[in-house]
Parts: structure tokens; C-alpha cells; sequence
């Protein structure tokens, strides 16, 4: 058992490094068809940026989601995830994707950081496909046994809306509740907050 457990934080590391060295795409699936996007958050407490791009693998439709967050007091948060495509697909309105996301941490309490593998998945659904508005949210979770640090549990929601007002330019507003369950001390809820922000979708790269 204990030595499986130390594989995991080999596996995070391993899946983090893979991905950074992969052509980059955010908690969001991609609408079908589009090019790399870059996504910033603001809150009262905390900074986040988030770059999507679709990974190069012929094998299965998947994206590379990869995330950077900053807040106060003193949590660093950076996230790399491989969500792949499913077949819930309704006329490209609704898409969804579910897959593995690793986060490495360095969280407030006591100074301590954590290394995770959460599992969850991505949701965009198209609420006015003319004027491109659409509703997303994400959901992923990490049980004990993939965590590594003094942290039980791992839970990351997320919930906003997508209105587009310029040719590649949306605005993004939604709610987002993430939070470590660490051992011998308080729970650190890293985010518990509405947010702003803006997203930026880059051109389609050609065949």
C-alpha cells in the first residue's frame, strides 16, 4: 500500500510534465472546431489564469486544459488536465469531457504543500447559439489515496456563463468553491467566491 501511494505523486509529476512539453488549450470543454483559448479570473481573494488548447493525439478527441491561481493568503495552485471527449453531444449545444487533472499546491495553512490527482469533468452548453452565450461547469474530485501531503481530500466546482461581445473577446462570470480537507488542522478553502473575468480565443490553427 505504501508503496503504490508513493507512485502517486510520480504519476502527478510525470502527467505535469508530459503536458508542458505538449503544444498548449480551460475548465471549459472547447467549443467544437475552435482554436487555443486563454481565460483570466478575478475574485476579492484571488488571481487565476487558465490556457486550453486540443492535445495532438490521433487516438481520442481530448483537450489540454492547464491552470495557474494565486490568492490570498499565500495559496499557489498550478493545475494541468486531459479531459477527453464524450459522445454526450447534442448537436454540438451540449458537450462534455471527463478525465484526470494533477494540482500542485503550496497552501497557506502551515506552509504546506500538497500533490493531488483528481478525477472529474467539464460540461459547455450553448444557451443562444446566435450570439454564442453559453452555461459551463466543471466538478473534479481527489479521494485520499491520491493524495500526497498532510491533505484528505480534494473538491474543485465550478459554475459561470460565457457572453461574447467582441469577434474572439467574451466575458466570463460564474462561482467557484475549491477547497483541501487536510489532516490535524482546518479545512483550506482555497476559493470560495464569484468571479469575472475575460477569455480570449486565438485563431484556428490551419490543417
Amino acid at each position: 500500500m505504501h508503496s503504490s501511494i508513493r507512485l502517486i505523486p510520480l504519476a502527478a509529476a510525470a502527467l505535469l510534465s508530459m503536458t508542458v512539453t505538449l503544444p498548449l488549450r480551460a475548465q471549459q470543454p472547447l467549443p467544437a472546431d475552435s482554436g487555443p483559448a486563454i481565460d483570466a479570473f478575478a475574485t476579492n481573494y484571488t488571481l487565476q489564469s487558465d490556457y486550453l488548447t486540443t492535445a495532438p493525439f490521433r487516438a481520442a478527441r481530448s483537450d489540454l486544459d492547464y491552470g495557474l491561481l494565486i490568492g490570498d493568503p499565500h495559496n499557489l495552485v498550478a493545475s494541468a488536465a486531459w479531459m477527453f471527449h464524450t459522445n454526450i453531444e447534442v448537436q454540438r449545444y451540449l458537450t462534455f469531457e471527463v478525465g484526470p487533472k494533477a494540482y500542485m499546491a503550496m497552501l497557506a495553512q502551515q506552509n504546506r504543500g500538497v500533490l493531488s490527482v483528481a478525477i472529474g469533468g467539464d460540461a459547455r452548453l450553448l444557451l443562444v447559439p446566435r450570439m454564442g452565450i453559453a452555461a459551463y461547469g466543471s466538478a473534479y474530485y481527489a479521494p485520499s489515496v491520491f493524495m500526497f501531503g498532510s491533505a484528505n481530500n480534494l473538491y474543485d466546482l465550478t459554475a459561470g456563463v460565457q457572453v461574447p461581445f467582441a469577434r474572439r473577446l467574451s466575458a466570463l462570470a460564474g462561482y467557484r468553491w475549491f477547497r483541501y480537507s487536510l489532516q490535524n488542522s482546518p479545512d483550506d478553502t482555497v476559493e470560495n467566491n464569484v468571479f469575472v473575468g475575460l477569455r480570449w480565443d486565438f485563431e484556428r490553427p490551419g490543417p
